[in-house]
């Protein structure tokens, strides 16, 4: 059975904003920190880092700078993490409408890592 695969949010377009999401989230558990000690050290609010780990929403060039000086790197250094992410990623992925993304990596693809998405 085939996986099911998800539209991409109408905001959400460019495939470095999706890996963006997870590569905060896997900074922010590398150091064992809690959302409230993320949101402590960039001044966001809690529920906002959440929607961006989730994708619920996009990081603004100051969010993104705000939340890398709180990992101690520059914006430029944090966005240059989710390009090397999704350099890695197979090449349908780049300008998908399909999402094959969760918590900044593909998932659900077959076993050829080949693209999921149903042929409408």
């Amino acid at each position: 059975m085939a996986a099911k695969a998800s539209k991409l949010r109408r905001s959400i377009r460019e495939p470095n904003s999706y890996a963006l999401g997870g590569i905060i989230r896997e900074l922010r558990e590398q150091r064992g920190w809690s959302w409230g000690q993320l949101s402590d050290a960039c001044g966001l609010s809690r529920q906002g880092l959440i929607f961006l780990e989730s994708n619920e929403r996009l990081a603004s060039v100051e969010t993104a700078e705000r939340i890398a000086k709180a990992f101690g790197l520059k914006g430029s250094e944090l966005l240059a993490l989710a390009e090397q992410r999704t350099a890695q990623w197979p090449a349908g992925c780049e300008k998908c409408n399909y999402c094959c993304v969760e918590f900044g990596m593909p998932k659900d693809l077959d076993g050829a890592r080949g693209c999921i998405r149903p042929v409408l």
